[in-house]
């Protein structure tokens, strides 16, 4: 009880951090746009009493959790029980880039979070940071989708099928385009709710499941994934990782901690271990519960082990929260995708047509053209899997391209600790995890299919190729400036 208490006096704490957020970027843009004055000012207040290493923790780690773990039994159940191993090196991987993003908003803060900390490393990697963030985000926002359509496959069983899941994945992405457009800032206002419901199956299941849990099936579960148990760890790393992508945005403002330097990285450190033991409790004891053939043909995990602890009525109440939250969380990273596009506009980085917005400051041309980039992805892996598969197989494919878009942002702020500390005795905790961060990536890497690798190697290429348009573009313009002054 008092856990539940916990976490949900966290969300309101940290009320602008409404989605468990992938950027620190994106969470200033909805503070900006959605909270009324007199909660803001309500907020800033608030951060005025200082809180200390045990509060600061429970923020981090309240943060960190969200309806990202809701459907990764289902697809970690066709790896196995092995996967704790995956979820350790995650947990590990993850505390270290909290460390570094910690060390560096106390001791470097930079606007802009992972896109200023590349920038510095080179302009090349900042322009290059900014764009992949974008798209990781609205890529991530089809996971969502495809989370609240798997959850409401428990009413209609059709939804567990790829092409339906992804027809349906397709209209609630254009409904809430159209619901953003007409101003539906409302939709932002329920997610606070609809994440503390979220979290109350799946920390439910961490610790009261456990009544339930049959050591012979875990055994029989082992590794389901017909592959040799390193490959199998491997490859439940990037899943897994989908359950922390956010950790560079989790540790909490400076201003409202005592003691920042040291309490900040700490909490930072302790909240993303607490929140990986939840997720290491909740997908384990499943792994106990349920044959993983079971499981993985699930659409809704955790609405199975709730009709398991509770009895069969709470599997219809926890799918509808569960949909209810990812539906909310989708209507709100919608419009902030909108809005994260108009500030790359306006910093030369995408096209015009992404900052142009109407007389309320909507960016419609912004949220038509996401819409449609979301489509045609949803389309195209709906068409991979349509000869097989599932509906958490979509939501796999896609966080697998989410994640690995993350990583060279991840790798790059590593880098620029390492170049803003140096190497040497006396920050030696923090090149220990700078490095450590780096190498995670590297293993993350590893996880990926030949097809996702390839892909997002492209993809940071071409990006390149972009930034080095935007470079020509620049010196012409400074050349004109240099004959205008010159004639004058």
């Amino acid at each position: 009880m008092f856990l539940y208490h916990f976490i949900f006096r966290t969300y309101l704490v940290q009320i602008s951090n409404l989605v468990g957020s992938w950027s620190g970027q994106l969470m200033v843009l909805y503070h900006d746009l959605y909270l009324p004055n007199k909660l803001r000012r309500k907020t800033t207040m608030s951060s005025a009493k200082k809180i200390g290493l045990f509060a600061c923790t429970g923020v981090v780690a309240g943060n960190m959790m969200g309806s990202g773990i809701a459907l990764l039994p289902a697809n970690l159940a066709s790896i196995g029980g092995i996967a704790i191993w995956g979820w350790v090196i995650s947990i590990i991987g993850a505390m270290s880039l909290a460390y570094v993003y910690a060390r560096l908003a106390t001791k470097n803060p930079q606007q802009g979070g992972p896109i200023a900390y590349a920038g510095e490393i080179s302009p090349a990697f900042g322009f290059q940071t900014g764009v992949l963030y974008y798209h990781a985000n609205w890529i991530g926002n089809l996971a969502i989708g495809i989370t609240a359509v798997s959850y409401l496959s428990t009413f209609f069983p059709i939804l567990n099928n790829p092409v339906p899941a992804g027809i349906a994945c397709i209209a609630i992405v254009w409904i809430f385009t159209f619901v953003n457009m007409l101003g539906g800032t409302w939709v932002s206002r329920l997610t606070t709710i609809g994440l503390v419901l979220v979290l109350i199956p799946v920390v439910m299941t961490a610790v009261v499941g456990w009544h339930w849990f049959d050591v012979a099936t875990y055994q029989a579960n082992w590794n389901t994934s017909s592959t040799t148990d390193s490959h199998a760890v491997i490859k439940s790393i990037l899943l897994c990782l989908w359950a922390f992508v956010g950790v560079e945005s989790a540790a909490v403002s400076t201003g409202m901690v005592k003691n920042p330097k040291r309490t900040v990285p700490l909490a930072t450190m302790l909240g993303t271990a607490m929140a990986g033991i939840v997720y290491i409790a909740a997908t384990q004891v499943i792994a106990g519960m349920y044959p993983a053939s079971q499981m993985a043909a699930s659409g809704a995990p955790f609405a199975i082990s709730a009709s398991t602890i509770l009895g069969g009525w709470a599997a219809p109440m926890v799918s509808a929260f569960t949909a209810f939250a990812c539906l909310t969380s989708l209507g709100s990273w919608m419009m902030l995708v909108g809005q994260a596009g108009v500030r790359a506009a306006n910093d030369g980085n995408f096209p015009k047509v992404y900052g142009e917005v109407d007389n309320n400051g909507i960016p419609k041309k912004g949220l038509l053209l996401a819409a449609v980039k979301m489509t045609a992805l949803m389309v195209l892996i709906t068409l991979m899997n349509s000869a097989g598969g599932k509906a958490s197989d979509l939501f796999g494919e896609l966080t697998g391209i989410a994640v690995l878009l993350t990583m060279l942002p991840y790798f790059y702020s590593c880098v620029d600790l390492i170049r803003f500390e140096g190497i040497n005795i006396r920050n030696f905790v923090s090149l220990i995890c700078s490095v450590l961060g780096c190498v995670f990536c590297f293993i993350a890497l590893m996880g990926a299919s030949s097809f996702e690798l390839a892909g997002t190697f492209i993809v940071s290429l071409i990006i390149l190729m972009f930034y080095g348009r935007k470079m020509h573009q620049r010196q012409n313009n400074a050349s004109d400036n240099n004959t205008t002054a010159n004639a004058h």
